[in-house]
């Protein structure tokens, strides 16, 4: 087994393999560490992602990973409802094992261990000590998720943490549109969904403390799978160290207005990957040159995120007469708007 490394990334979700897959495109030696035994296990998360996924991996590749196509989204208040459709194509739901084992696939074999890092530290390079011995590398990229050690060894939290429950039902549906329920009653400062999975239907619900009660009392239903997950809500203060960054969920990119984090996840890998290539061409990974990252991911994702947190706070604050007011002027709006990712920077 190899040791010694350009650049290890830790954690095996979208922004670890794509950061992965992009530094072994520019010729870097990489290794991915995962600790858990199967790539994309557990589910944490609904796998609803817009079409831009498409903008990362070609759309025929993952064929077999997407499960249904999305054109509309159908926004419920307690007494009424409108619908944002597109024409073509919004979103496409995905099974996040198939895809996340398509991301590894993209490195080939040895690229991946299974291996919890359980510290690091710098000795003229980086080591980093896992449940499988300690590596070197001139770097390394938390992309660890939400509750990432690399960032909280680095001193960095996300602004805040809210849970995600998700309850799946079996049953063909097809349907083009998913749903989305809005109660202060019932959830303060988030919504349920339902989304079609084709031959499945998933029920959610996306807020601080929900938990499975919350979707049963809602649909009226028990579950045949029940799964959920940790999300982050807001970026860490800083996101580059000596020798070290943080992408994904690590450093709390994710959507703040819906806690989805594919798509924003595989923005700040690109961002990485240019930082990383800048550091390995100047033979500096200070700081200084890394901060070039937090620059280019805030170039594309900053304002989104921003608003998106002004948002949140607003849902908080709002009652359902808010709601419902909203809903009712949200139906003069074009019926073909919608956009999942920069839904209020268009």
């Amino acid at each position: 087994m190899r040791y010694s490394y350009d650049v290890i990334i830790s954690g095996a979700g979208p922004s670890g393999l794509h950061t992965a897959k992009l530094c072994k495109d520019k010729g870097y030696s990489v290794l991915v560490l995962e600790e858990h035994d199967r790539i994309g296990e557990p589910v944490h998360c609904s796998g609803l992602v817009s079409k831009r996924v498409a903008e990362f991996v070609p759309l025929a590749e993952i064929r077999n990973a997407i499960e249904n196509e999305i054109n509309s989204a159908v926004i419920h208040s307690p007494t009424s409802s409108f619908e944002l459709r597109k024409r073509r194509t919004a979103a496409f739901v995905i099974n996040r094992v198939k895809f996340d084992s398509y991301l590894a696939n993209l490195l080939g074999g040895g690229n991946v261990l299974k291996a919890r890092v359980l510290d690091f530290g710098i000795k003229k390079r980086m080591v980093v000590k896992t449940s499988r011995g300690r590596f070197r590398s001139e770097m390394l990229i938390g992309c660890d998720g939400a509750n990432s050690l690399v960032a909280g060894k680095c001193g960095q939290r996300p602004a805040e943490l809210v849970n995600g429950v998700i309850g799946i039902n079996k049953g063909r549906n097809y349907s083009d549109n998913v749903d989305i329920y809005f109660d202060k009653r019932r959830i303060a400062d988030g919504f349920f969904w339902r989304i079609p999975r084709g031959k499945t239907t998933e029920f959610g619900a996306f807020g601080r403390g929900v938990n499975f009660r919350y979707l049963e009392e809602f649909f009226g239903t028990g579950f045949g799978k029940k799964y959920g997950g940790i999300i982050p809500i807001g970026p860490v203060r800083k996101t580059y160290f000596p020798r070290v960054l943080l992408a994904g969920d690590a450093a709390g990119l994710t959507k703040p207005w819906s806690g989805g984090g594919v798509i924003f996840s595989m923005e700040s890998s690109r961002a990485a990957a240019r930082a990383i290539d800048k550091a390995f061409r100047f033979d500096d990974f200070s700081e200084n040159t890394l901060s070039a990252y937090e620059r280019m991911w805030k170039e594309r994702l900053e304002r989104p995120i921003s608003l998106g947190l002004f948002s949140r706070k607003m849902l908080k604050i709002m009652g359902n007469f808010h709601i419902e007011a909203l809903v009712k002027m949200a139906k003069v709006l074009p019926k073909n708007w919608m956009d999942m990712d920069f839904i209020f920077v268009q």
